[in-house]
């Protein structure tokens, strides 16, 4: 079980593909203009598997209104949606746990994200890795 640290740092700097990194997040800004159509079978969503997903959750999204969570000043507009997953090199595909989040209002918000919603009607704006991802679970 993963308990997420409330000293997670958002790092702007990669060395190619963060889908090969442990902990990463993304950016994604709505395109009204975006014409792509991208179909596909559902997963089963992270709330569902996750134990601590509530905790965790709710931990990442302090943070993110934090204004030090990441490493330089980031603009943000309404709409923009933030992906963060964690444990992506995992053995097991039921391990890796991915958050969503909504800019709404000057501030993140939780949301469950749709990838096919993703796929058809965001470009990735910005990526990056994740330091200090992980707490010890003491419980």
């Amino acid at each position: 079980m993963c308990i997420i640290s409330d000293k997670i740092k958002f790092c702007t700097c990669t060395n190619g593909s963060v889908e090969k990194l442990k902990h990463y997040w993304v950016l994604y800004r709505y395109s009204k203009d975006k014409d792509v159509f991208c179909m596909g079978e559902p997963m089963m969503p992270t709330s569902m598997l996750d134990s601590s997903f509530e905790e965790n959750q709710n931990t990442l999204l302090n943070r993110l209104n934090e204004p030090d969570a990441f490493d330089v000043p980031l603009t943000f507009k309404a709409k923009d949606l933030l992906e963060i997953v964690i444990n992506n090199n995992a053995p097991n595909f039921h391990e890796p746990f991915t958050y969503s989040f909504k800019f709404k209002n000057g501030k993140w918000v939780a949301e469950e994200s749709d990838a096919f919603e993703v796929m058809n009607h965001f470009d990735e704006e910005n990526s990056g890795k994740i330091k200090s991802a992980l707490r010890r679970n003491t419980k």
